[in-house]
């Protein structure tokens, strides 16, 4: 497909000043491909400029380009999203070619970016990274896969912050399922191979069945050169390439990279996992982490649904698989949990409430880091749906010896989980509110989806004002 470059060139002969189809005057040339080019058009009655894709007319006849040309369309028109370069208008040329009016961005690519400065920040790979993975949620919402996504394909547009507003392009090669609004392609069978070496997750350059992980595959390729300045996949050929990305595990990035926050690197390591089962559950759940990482809300059990799906698993096998990468999240979190001004005691047993303890108490020290033994315990508390599970969690936490070894946070939200009184659970929320700790964030937020409807009422009905405000305070 067509690709965009940073800097408009000479355009055609004859392309500057043409109308087409009666509404959009061509001024100048954004980029030129193998099958196509991209200009700057005004809309003559809307007096707004615009992107104007056309495919030229001796790749019109091809049917499986003009094919892809044409969903490109109908996929990018059905993704309404910010981070998404949304198409305007489609339409056919006289001479047998076809138009794409889509959002005029005022940028240059990612690619651009990357090769310009080289090793980007951390942070902004992260802010970049989030909007990426909230554009690839917003089309697998509506089942659409992008299957080529790459820096060539990401546009970047300054902000009067410093930062990028991001914006995805390119849909020419998206699979898509069937919904309501698309049709299901069928451009492409078992065994073919569509994508761009490098970027291709594993199944999808091997030709297998595809899902959306390929994307956060690609994201992962992304965020991991845009870290290192660097390609991740290289070789003299194309088959050396494909060789070495299927013969070993991408190199662990916190080895290539020095000062990077240990859950932001756990992240990219499991979004380029060779096994897609492996990788992050949904773009929604990368998108959710990254946005904490650049709030600076890092939180023990935020990342959960980015490491693994638990239905897929027997629940006794979660808390070993989850431990490692939830230890090292622990030791970024608790250097940034700070000395509180009050801290709470030993948890209470169930419907009572724990006595408060001044901070400079053995049993208030927040920098104490929590025990391995407990590490999967804690992660089930923060995100299991099931309630025998998170209580027996509790009790393993709450039951922990010496009571010491075990930071306030976690003993708050064990005693948040033990309370069986609406009142009990409310001081422990307000417990939870002056402590001012983000990682006890998940099980508020847990909490919080509790139904209104139960218990002759709201089960909780008494503590969602206070659980509100706590949440909201918790996330700023």
């Amino acid at each position: 497909m067509v690709t965009l470059f940073p800097t408009s060139s000479e355009a055609p002969p004859g392309a500057v000043g043409l109308v087409i189809d009666g509404r959009y005057k061509i001024l100048d040339l954004l980029g030129v491909g193998g099958m196509g080019a991209v200009y700057i058009a005004e809309h003559l009655t809307l007096h707004k400029q615009v992107a104007l894709k056309v495919i030229l007319a001796e790749f019109a006849d091809n049917e499986e380009i003009a094919q892809r040309f044409t969903r490109e369309a109908m996929a990018t028109a059905q993704i309404d999203h910010p981070n998404v370069a949304s198409a305007l208008d489609y339409g056919t040329l006289p001479d047998g070619g076809a138009y794409l009016v889509t959002q005029l961005v005022r940028g240059h690519s990612l690619e651009h970016e990357r090769t310009s400065v080289g090793a980007m920040p951390w942070k902004t790979v992260a802010h970049i990274g989030a909007q990426i993975a909230d554009a690839l949620s917003a089309a697998h919402a509506i089942h659409v896969v992008h299957r080529d996504l790459k820096p060539d394909n990401i546009l970047l547009e300054p902000r009067d912050n410093g930062l990028f507003l991001v914006k995805v392009l390119d849909f020419g090669v998206a699979r898509v399922t069937e919904t309501a609004a698309l049709p299901k392609s069928d451009l492409t069978r078992m065994g073919t191979v569509i994508g761009t070496p490098g970027y291709m997750a594993p199944e999808q350059a091997m030709g297998e069945k595809i899902s959306e992980r390929v994307d956060l595959y690609s994201l992962g390729v992304i965020m991991w050169e845009c870290l290192t300045g660097r390609s991740l996949w290289a070789g003299a050929t194309l088959s050396d390439l494909f060789t070495s990305q299927l013969a070993r595990p991408a190199p662990p990035i916190a080895k290539e990279v020095e000062g990077l926050p240990p859950e932001f690197a756990a992240m990219i390591d499991m979004l380029l996992d060779r096994n897609a089962a492996r990788r992050p559950e949904s773009a929604r759940h990368v998108r959710e982490a990254l946005r904490r990482l650049t709030h600076g809300t890092i939180a023990v059990g935020q990342v959960a649904p980015v490491i693994v799906r638990s239905s897929t698993l027997p629940r006794w096998v979660v808390p070993a698989i989850v431990s490692l990468v939830v230890l090292v999240v622990i030791a970024v979190a608790v250097a940034v949990g700070g000395g509180k001004a009050e801290q709470t005691a030993p948890d209470a047993k169930p419907g009572e409430v724990a006595a408060a303890v001044p901070k400079d108490s053995p049993a208030g020290d927040t920098k104490s880091e929590l025990p391995a033994a407990l590490a999967g315990s804690l992660e089930l508390l923060m995100t299991s749906a099931d309630k025998k599970a998170r209580k027996q969690a509790a009790d393993a936490i709450a039951e922990y010896e010496p009571a010491t070894d075990v930071p306030a946070y976690a003993r708050n939200v064990a005693s948040l989980e033990r309370q069986t009184t609406c009142p009990g659970k409310l001081a422990v929320v307000e417990r939870i509110s002056a402590d001012a700790d983000p990682r006890a964030l998940p099980a508020l937020q847990l909490l919080s989806k509790t139904p209104r409807k139960g218990c002759d009422g709201d089960c909780i009905g008494c503590l969602r004002e206070q659980l509100a405000h706590t949440i909201g305070k918790l996330e700023k």
